[in-house]
């Protein structure tokens, strides 16, 4: 008789998240711009590339991962970021001021490395890469500018500044940064 009920409870349970769920409007986004950036170490400047993936729930909340190829000024170095954060957003008409904090594995390579194992920068290995962790937070705005037809596809300019720290000793402590992009939201 328990278990009958049990099983009754939790139909009742699942039925009533699954509608719940299915209320709830889910973005994909993808995002890409260029980055510059300058750390801790005197005369130490940069700049490359970024690129965020991400799902957004309800217009507020988000799950992403961002990767990012930098060029730095001392040693010569390649910095290959790769992210995974937590995204707020704000859903007014005209922005979409968000706050990211995000944790990060970041490889720092001195370019001739690079030149004698190219793989190794896509792959993380070889002689010469500093592998760091640490976290930071960003702090943007989107601005929507395109909607398609059906409603479902956003295009959005992107703008942010972010803030990365690193706990140990193998390069700068931290690094501030700012990212300039364009992006597109797809309305699943």
């Amino acid at each position: 008789m328990r278990s009958g009920f049990v099983r009754v409870a939790s139909f009742i349970a699942l039925t009533v998240l699954a509608r719940q769920a299915r209320a709830v409007p889910v973005e994909l986004e993808l995002a890409a711009g260029a980055t510059t950036f300058a750390s801790t170490w005197r005369g130490d400047f940069g700049a490359g590339g970024t690129l965020r993936l991400g799902s957004r729930f309800a217009h507020v909340f988000a799950i992403d991962f961002q990767g990012w190829e930098e060029l730095a000024g001392i040693d010569r170095r390649l910095n290959t970021g790769l992210s995974f954060g937590v995204t707020g957003y704000v859903p007014l008409r005209v922005v979409h001021p968000y706050a990211r904090l995000f944790i990060l594995h970041q490889h720092e390579e001195g370019l001739v490395s690079v030149e004698n194992a190219p793989a190794g920068v896509v792959l993380g290995i070889g002689s010469g890469i500093r592998h760091r962790a640490g976290g930071g937070l960003s702090l943007g705005t989107e601005i929507p500018f395109r909607r398609d037809s059906s409603g479902k596809v956003t295009w959005l300019m992107l703008a942010n500044a972010t803030g990365t720290w690193f706990p140990d000793v193998l390069g700068p402590h931290f690094y501030v940064g700012l990212d300039l992009g364009v992006g597109l939201d797809f309305l699943l």
